[in-house]
């Protein structure tokens, strides 16, 4: 479906950047995408990597409570993914992982696949395409491409300049459905949207709000938070996509 819009794939997938290993088994698998699904496991995990060479329990209790920092602790200790140095402290094994983005985008596509039974990518540069930077997801949903830009930080850090390039990359790779998801249980309505508004004044185009801090525009471009959780947004969003016109539209 890239080749046939007049763009040849370069790269997608960059294991080399996920927090645990690209060659994990089945079960690690499994075990890693469920606890994904949970907010306070990806707050965690970017507690972890934002103090990756050197950290307590006491540094990643900010959003977490003791108990539950123990249990996603034991099991990433267990797992291999972070080591203990001694004198209660703790480093994450990896030393090429400096965000949570490309975990982040690696769960994103395992969503589409499992979910939705769609094929996805992550990571994705594409050859041709001059908007700059890669596709964070690109998935095909029932013959339909569906782009999405995943987001790992907060609301405050979205500069104005990635909603540019994310509609950008909209317009230049004209896929059927586009998501601007962003993983916070924060309001979109404060700062993301009014971004948006102000690219899209002009051109005829409303923003409007769908269900609580989901967005819509002509149900073809979303912009969604991750509250109340990923999976339910990006079905909501899929959902309003497919069945926006009547059966005999």
């Amino acid at each position: 479906m890239l080749k046939r819009r007049g763009f040849k794939t370069l790269s997608f997938n960059p294991a080399e950047y996920l927090i645990f290993p690209s060659d994990m088994d089945r079960a690690f698998e499994e075990s890693i995408y469920e606890l994904l699904k949970k907010y306070s496991f990806r707050i965690f995990i970017r507690d972890v990597i934002k103090n990756r060479k050197s950290f307590s329990i006491e540094n990643l209790l900010k959003y977490s409570t003791r108990e539950w920092v123990e249990r996603y602790l034991d099991f990433l200790l267990k797992r291999g993914v972070v080591e203990d140095i001694g004198d209660e402290k703790y480093r994450l094994k990896s030393t090429t992982v400096f965000s949570f983005g490309d975990t982040l985008e690696w769960f994103i596509a395992k969503v589409f696949e499992r979910e939705f039974s769609s094929p996805a990518l992550w990571g994705v540069r594409l050859r041709g395409a001059k908007a700059g930077g890669d596709y964070d997801v690109i998935t095909s949903v029932e013959g339909r491409i569906v782009y999405v830009e995943v987001k790992s930080s907060p609301p405050k850090n979205v500069e104005e300049y990635e909603v540019a390039s994310f509609l950008k990359r909209v317009e230049e790779l004209k896929p059927d459905v586009a998501i601007f998801l962003e993983d916070t249980k924060l309001r979109m309505k404060d700062k993301i949207v009014p971004f948006f508004e102000g690219f899209l004044k002009g051109k005829r185009f409303r923003v409007k709000r769908l269900r609580d801090e989901i967005f819509g525009i002509k149900d073809k471009v979303f912009i969604s938070n991750s509250k109340p959780d990923i999976v339910n947004n990006l079905s909501f969003c899929i959902q309003r996509n497919l069945t926006r016109k009547g059966f005999w539209q």
